[in-house]
């Protein structure tokens, strides 16, 4: 495997090939889970959490510190659903779920911000979009994916409802885009 195809984390290692990967990848766990989320969170503490309770619900997890590098691994993976930090060292986690959706191949993946800066505790999934405010509980977080992903499972929504979802819950964040 190419050292490009180790940029992103898809089980739970915490080894990198190299040190200045931004992101950490085992490949003998990839097959070995039927749900894979992306979750693009900076603060590596809390990427662990997210981590350590996905996979303790069967889930796979693959790993983005940033938004540019969170677009680089929805091109290379399949997934299921995407936590996005709301508010990341490169972009607004708004602008990364805009990006998501402007692509008709990741436009219907379920998404959910995990963010300290947000108004309110949680936010039940609308069309396919979800927010948790930090902290947040494994039982809550693993709740909210199952919900979005029965929102997936159960025919999504056209990207026209997801923006204007997308809007109102831009709303409750406290720094905006």
């Amino acid at each position: 495997m190419g050292a490009a195809s180790h940029r992103f984390s898809r089980c739970s290692t915490t080894t990198a090939p190299t040190a200045n990967l931004r992101c950490l990848y085992h490949p003998a766990m990839e097959a070995s889970f039927s749900v894979r989320v992306l979750v693009v969170e900076d603060d590596q503490p809390v990427r662990t959490f997210i981590r350590f309770a996905l996979e303790r619900d069967g889930m796979g997890v693959v790993e983005a510190f940033d938004g540019e590098t969170a677009l680089q691994a929805v091109a290379a993976s399949a997934l299921d659903a995407v936590l996005i930090d709301g508010l990341l060292p490169d972009m607004h986690g708004v602008a990364l779920a805009d990006r998501l959706l402007d692509d008709p191949q990741t436009a219907g993946i379920p998404m959910c911000f995990l963010s300290g800066a947000l108004l309110g505790h949680s936010h039940a999934p609308t069309a396919g979009f979800g927010w948790l405010a930090k902290p947040v509980r494994p039982v809550q977080l693993v709740a909210h994916v199952r919900a979005l992903l029965e929102w997936r499972d159960g025919g999504g929504s056209p990207v026209e409802q997801r923006r204007a979802a997308l809007r109102s819950l831009e709303n409750g964040f406290f720094v905006g885009p």
